[in-house]
């Protein structure tokens, strides 16, 4: 099973990291704002694409809210060395506002 984090780069930008090659480039990331759920959709016809199955954090929501892309980052397929790429971060549904908005 493969295990993905989400990180955030030294410059700011967020990540997600893969400890496996994915099934695909991704050619988006889908974020659900009301389940803070994040959907990886791959550049594969007929794929659904893989929703991740944990809830962020309110403060790592309020992140993810604010930007538009998103670097992936896997083993590459034959050297097995770290890659990344920049995806589009599309949100889906109403900007959620949390308890903790404007302390950061």
């Amino acid at each position: 099973m493969m295990n993905i984090e989400l990180g955030q780069l030294p410059d700011g930008d967020l990540a997600l990291v893969c400890d496996g090659s994915l099934p695909g480039t991704v050619k988006r990331v889908e974020y659900y704002r009301d389940q803070k759920l994040f959907m990886l959709v791959y550049d594969i016809p007929n794929h659904d694409g893989d929703l991740m199955h944990y809830e962020l954090r309110a403060e790592v929501a309020d992140k993810v809210q604010r930007r538009s892309s998103m670097v992936i980052i896997e083993p590459d397929n034959k050297s097995g060395k770290p890659m990344g790429y920049y995806t589009s971060l599309i949100q889906v549904g109403d900007l959620q506002v949390s308890a903790i908005a404007g302390t950061a």
